[in-house]
């Protein structure tokens, strides 16, 4: 598989669960932290980023301290939406200006800090089971490593930002925002094994994070687990159901242990939300329909969809010419 999979879930965890663009312009960044009741914090919400003329140009989900964060604002007035989703706060919305442009013309990119702090809807309990609040004490030594390993890594100081997760582990084994990021780390660094003791044990902490569900079931996929994957991918759907990477580690699990029908729904629905930008997507597709399925004109389509989502590709030609066999309903094998 590509890069594609194993960089995603570190690219959810930064920069959106969804669909992040990249900025054309500018270095700045806004963090922040989503509060609720008693100020404790409020994880797996979606938060959006719009430009002056309200278009979403970024969408990030807050981990399991409350913290988001959107890296490479544009200058220019933005605002920050926190929706809360499946919860019993009210969305809510917040302003900045970026000017990213000091007195000599230079760029000089800001570095803003927006919390929230969100209000229960009218008549609504904000703490009863349909909110989707993850609070834990920690100590706070545990607290400080665990903020020296986020900016560690968001320098990409990657080995020192290991060290302090498992030094907050120390102090706090069930940590769950490190043992969450430490699976992260891992997986990116295609340590599966130890990315499923990571996020298992995050888990058992806070069984309803998108994140280490996704993680599971990516990294049991990458091994080849595959009753697993599917099990992990599940439930990971359960949390979001429209998640592209989770359908696409589904429909492909399921592929691998023969269920091919199975497959095609998981991947057909991946594709109805893809909007066509995930090439391995309809790569994978195509070899369902080819060689399980001998639905050729899918197989067509499919490859045609790949090539204009990977226009770049180097053998483009080769795939141009099992597109035309595959209109000829001849099989890949001819």
């Amino acid at each position: 598989m590509s890069l594609y999979f194993r960089s995603f879930v570190l690219l959810c965890f930064l920069f959106g669960a969804a669909s992040s663009e990249l900025f054309a312009q500018g270095r700045s960044s806004i963090v922040g932290y989503v509060f609720g009741a008693k100020r404790s914090p409020v994880s797996e919400v979606e938060v959006e980023l719009r430009n002056d003329v309200n278009r979403v140009i970024g969408r990030t989900r807050t981990d399991g301290s409350g913290r988001y964060s959107f890296f490479g604002v544009p200058n220019g007035r933005v605002s920050v939406t926190v929706l809360p989703l499946r919860t019993n706060f009210e969305t809510q919305t917040q302003e900045v200006d970026i000017a990213g442009i000091g007195a000599r013309g230079q760029l000089i990119p800001e570095n803003v800090q927006l919390d929230f702090y969100l209000r229960p809807r009218k008549g609504s309990d904000p703490t009863s089971d349909n909110a989707v609040i993850f609070f834990q004490e920690v100590p706070d030594e545990a607290k400080q490593a665990y903020q020296s390993a986020i900016a560690h890594l968001d320098g990409k100081r990657t080995n020192e930002g290991i060290a302090e997760l498992e030094r907050a582990l120390t102090l706090l084994p069930s940590y769950f925002a490190a043992l969450e990021r430490l699976g992260v780390e891992q997986m990116n660094a295609t340590n599966y094994d130890g990315a499923i003791k990571s996020f298992t044990s995050a888990l058992s902490v806070n069984k309803r994070s998108f994140v280490s569900r996704y993680g599971l079931g990516y990294s049991n996929f990458a091994v080849k687990k595959w009753d697993a994957a599917i099990d992990a991918a599940e439930k990971a759907l359960e949390l979001e159901k429209n998640s592209v990477p989770a359908l696409i580690v589904l429909g492909i699990s399921q592929r691998s242990l023969k269920r091919f029908d199975e497959a095609e729904r998981s991947l057909v629905r991946a594709k109805k939300l893809d909007d066509g930008k995930t090439a391995d997507l309809y790569w994978n597709l195509a070899l369902l329909y080819a060689h399980n399925l001998k639905k050729y004109q899918e197989a067509a389509d499919a490859l045609e969809a790949y090539l204009k989502a990977n226009p770049s590709i180097p053998d483009a030609t080769n795939i141009k010419k099992l597109i035309k066999q595959f209109r000829e309903n001849r099989p890949p094998s001819d």
